[in-house]
């Protein structure tokens, strides 16, 4: 895939307008070909699907469908290894401090986007349909699940009402039998994007269930099923997506709802806190 986008990124100048056009969706959105049909992603660079088979055929391909096979494999993980290669040769080069100034530099670009006005409304946003939702599940799996368990031993200070929902493909049905009308559903993935958790995604979509997301593109298919979505940036040096924003996404989430559930969210911190205290909880130094 990274070959692709190289080879395509030196062509679009060169291209047509409606070339041009569709062109530029791959790059923005390169995850999105793997999910979605050749209509759909024509639809969404408004072109017609002819031209998304031109493109394709532009970049070396007999057909459409040979060049979303090659998105797919990535969604698979066979991408990773390559980028692991390119790590360790970027790191020959640059030596270990190359390695960890690349890193902190992803982070930092990744937090500054948080400054974005409507990076900020769409914060407000899902945590408005947190505080007004009956319940709120939390649904994550793979590199995320570490993120949402934090986020929702945090917010839980403020908001008891959320809760962790395991997800399978075993317990899915019996899940979602327990969720009402008036519940919502918060879904995070970032490319690639795990099956469980789109499977829960569409599932509640298909029941009307009000859904929340944060992911990595306004592409994927949980943002597209959200009523609100907090989009956080996942590109870095690693072989690995980096989910540095995801918790600074989190940690700003649970700070919202603290201040917009106020006073009843100040009240249920005080009692929480004074629960962990009467049970000893923590070490001090007068053990």
């Amino acid at each position: 895939m990274r070959q692709i986008i190289e080879t395509l990124t030196q062509a679009l100048p060169g291209l047509s307008p409606q070339m041009r056009r569709a062109g530029a969706l791959v790059l923005d959105n390169p995850g999105a070909i793997a999910v979605n049909s050749m209509r759909a992603m024509a639809s969404e660079a408004s072109v017609s699907p002819p031209t998304m088979l031109r493109l394709a055929q532009r970049l070396g391909f007999g057909s459409y469908k040979d060049f979303r096979a090659v998105f797919k494999r990535s969604i698979a993980g066979t991408e990773y290894r390559t980028r692991a290669v390119e790590l360790r040769s970027a790191t020959e080069r640059e030596g270990i401090s190359g390695l960890v100034n690349s890193t902190a530099d992803a982070a930092a670009r990744g937090i500054d986007r948080f400054h974005d006005p409507a990076f900020i409304r769409d914060v407000e946003r899902v945590a408005d349909l947190m505080l007004n939702a009956g319940r709120t599940f939390l649904l994550a799996a793979g590199s995320c699940y570490g993120q949402i368990m934090t986020f929702q031993y945090v917010v839980r200070m403020a908001l008891p009402t959320v809760e962790l929902m395991p997800i399978s493909s075993a317990t899915l049905g019996e899940n979602f039998a327990i969720i009402g009308s008036d519940d919502l559903v918060v879904g995070v993935s970032i490319f690639p994007y795990t099956r469980h958790v789109v499977d829960a995604v569409r599932l509640a979509a298909a029941r009307g269930i009000h859904i929340a997301a944060v992911t990595d593109q306004r592409s994927s298919p949980l943002a597209q099923a959200a009523e609100a979505s907090i989009v956080v940036s996942t590109r870095n040096a690693h072989f690995f997506p980096s989910t540095i924003s995801i918790s600074a996404a989190f940690e700003a989430l649970s700070a919202v709802i603290a201040v917009k559930g106020a006073p009843a969210s100040l009240e249920t911190i005080s009692a929480f806190e004074d629960t962990l205290n009467l049970a000893k909880a923590y070490w001090t130094d007068q053990e």
